[in-house]
């Protein structure tokens, strides 16, 4: 909130007109790091859908693992904490990447939740609601069990919150659960 662009140059060991050469504004400079941090993973994960063959729920649960294991990578999380924070200070950045990078991610849920739906392995549903439901879901139990789990000595360790987002997509999605589907995580 109190950093500069002179702050932001002299931690970068350049000069400020470089910076602001560049970037423009805080704001600019704010939208870049993020694009720059999260788009080369959207992109990644577009190339993966179109090469996929075989079962939806398996392309679902291999994209899902990916995002999962994304959060985890020194950094994501916070920035994702520095994103909420800071979306009052930069509202027009906020938006811009919301329709930006969150299209594309809402793009690629519709794309396999759709495929699924069409093949008879998903139940019918609203693509945009689900989409929206299950990367809030994984992301939000990401950033609890990091910021909670030092806290919290019963906190179940990321395999088994992993486990736990599984099952709960596959019962959010499925139009049937397999057999050997694991039951009473929330029975």
């Amino acid at each position: 909130e109190r950093t500069t662009l002179a702050h932001v140059a002299e931690h970068a060991g350049v000069c400020a007109g470089t910076v602001s050469h560049y970037f423009g504004s805080k704001a600019r400079l704010f939208e870049e790091m993020i694009a720059e941090r999260l788009a080369p993973f959207v992109e990644a994960e577009e190339a993966s859908l179109a090469h996929h063959q075989g079962p939806v729920r398996d392309l679902l649960h291999q994209f899902l693992r990916r995002l999962w294991e994304r959060a985890w990578e020194p950094g994501i999380l916070e920035l994702m904490r520095v994103v909420k924070a800071e979306s009052a200070e930069f509202p027009e950045s906020g938006r811009l990447l919301c329709q930006q990078l969150g299209g594309r991610w809402r793009r690629l849920y519709a794309a396999i939740l759709t495929t699924g739906m069409k093949n008879g392995e998903f139940r019918t549903m609203d693509v945009d609601v689900a989409a929206r439901t299950i990367s809030y879901a994984l992301l939000g139990v990401a950033e609890k069990v990091s910021a909670f789990s030092s806290f919290d000595p019963r906190m179940p360790d990321r395999e088994a919150m992993w486990r736990g987002i599984e099952d709960m997509v596959d019962r959010f999605v499925l139009a049937e659960l397999p057999q050997g589907t694991r039951q009473g995580v929330f029975e």
